[in-house]
């Protein structure tokens, strides 16, 4: 697997290779062998007392997973032996290391999808530090090490290709978050000489209008925002296992102008009356309208 090098760059230079996120191609129509349902859930990780404990949980996330009909779907906080359990029990296959060693070790942002459906062409996983080739590093007063994983993927049954990455921003640290979604726009920029469309999933751990936010909505799209049906459901995502009532927006799918957004809505993610997780996934069905061939 792939663990990319990557350095900052000025604000031109990343100006001239982020306009190729940026494609434009025929529309590939409506129907629905066309369209992805695809997710951003941060599925909590272990070490939560019952009824909140992974084991309990675990066929609980299943449950979500197969009732939504995710085809694609990029998680946070999980640890490898929870990775394990989802991928038994879902029939799903996933790429993405762990942060602290880019092996096993540590949370991963990982990339689940179906291997029916799809072929991963290339992935990797860099950090969201100032040496991102390099695992377990902290910049920008993190409070862990924060990491982005990514993958070109192909629709085997359009043969259409995207660029998919998976993040989880710090929670303590603002211009950690704005530099770790620079790296991540400067990485799709890189690879997207082709006209890829690109897709971000994550746990920004800030709401929208914020620095971070606005840092991202330069380049991509809310997906919310882009909505043809608008949104439904809970407009806050985090609510730590129904115990907050005002749920703060934090988990986004953000979108390149190569995506038609159809729908866009917040899952309960609770099971039975049972919380799978203390945040909901954000799901989207869509439509790549560029076609790589």
């Amino acid at each position: 697997m792939e663990h990319s090098c990557i350095r900052m760059r000025s604000d031109r230079e990343r100006g001239e290779n982020i306009e190729r996120i940026l494609p434009s191609g025929p529309a590939l129509g409506m129907d629905s062998d066309s369209a992805i349902t695809l997710a951003s859930f941060n599925v909590r990780c272990p070490g939560d007392e019952p009824p909140h404990d992974w084991e309990s949980r675990v066929p609980r996330i299943c449950e979500v997973i197969r009732r939504t009909g995710m085809d694609l779907a990029g998680l946070q906080e999980a640890v490898d032996f929870q990775l394990e359990r989802i991928v038994l029990n879902s029939g799903f296959s996933f790429i993405g290391v762990g942060r602290n060693d880019f092996r096993k070790s540590g949370e991963h942002c990982c990339i689940l999808y179906r291997t029916e459906r799809f072929q991963v062409l290339e992935s990797g996983t860099f950090g969201l530090s100032e040496n991102p080739e390099q695992p377990g590093l902290c910049s920008w007063n993190t409070i862990c090490p924060r990491i982005a994983t990514w993958g070109i993927f192909k629709d085997c049954r359009t043969g259409n290709k995207f660029l998919f990455y998976n993040t989880h921003l710090d929670n303590r640290s603002e211009p950690a978050r704005i530099n770790g979604i620079r790296l991540i726009l400067d990485h799709a920029g890189k690879r997207c000489r082709s006209g890829l469309p690109v897709i971000l999933t994550g746990d920004f751990n800030a709401p929208p209008g914020s620095p971070v936010w606005k840092t991202a909505a330069e380049k991509l799209r809310d997906s919310a925002t882009v909505s043809e049906t608008g949104h439904r459901g809970p407009q806050g995502s985090f609510h730590k296992y129904g115990q907050r009532m005002e749920r703060s927006a934090i988990d986004y799918i953000f979108v390149s102008s190569g995506i038609r957004v159809m729908e866009h809505w917040t899952e309960d993610n609770r099971v039975s009356g049972a919380y799978s997780s203390d945040h909901d996934p954000v799901i989207i069905r869509l439509i790549p309208e560029f076609s790589m061939h």
